[in-house]
């Protein structure tokens, strides 16, 4: 390109283009400023008002199905979970939380929610509860 120079007309063109091109982009903007009454515009955060209710299907499936299968029928390590349908909560949540059933220490392969965490958090009784709900749906 050396020696190769723009005509006075292509120069001006130019011109007239970055002058157009800022003058568009500025009224843009004031148009837009002032439709939104001098403040931001844009997408508002909004704290939730409620946390996400707890899913036993969720809880089960991240956390017990592996072992008792995806319908409490038992699997490689775990047993069927029928019998602990019958239940109380209380039972189900001592079960889970402690390795401790009714009448027996469960199997160390079992874990102690109480001390590992359900889905990497500590347990709470609204999840054991939910994963207890739950199972009652598979009769």
């Amino acid at each position: 390109m050396s020696g190769e120079s723009y005509s006075k007309r292509e120069l001006t063109a130019i011109g007239a283009f970055v002058v157009a091109s800022v003058l568009i982009g500025v009224g843009a903007y004031q148009l837009g400023f002032n439709l939104s009454g001098g403040r931001a515009v844009g997408a508002e955060m909004v704290a939730a008002s409620a946390p996400a209710p707890v899913s036993g299907q969720s809880l089960y499936a991240s956390n017990c199905a592996g072992c008792h299968g995806g319908k409490g029928e038992g699997g490689g390590v775990g047993p069927a979970l029928a019998n602990s349908l019958t239940w109380s909560l209380e039972d189900f949540s001592n079960a889970v939380l402690n390795g401790k059933s009714p009448d027996r220490e469960l199997s160390p392969v079992m874990p102690r929610f109480a001390v590992t965490g359900l889905d990497g958090e500590t347990a709470t009784d609204e999840q054991v509860k939910a994963i207890h709900d739950y199972l009652g749906t598979l009769k």
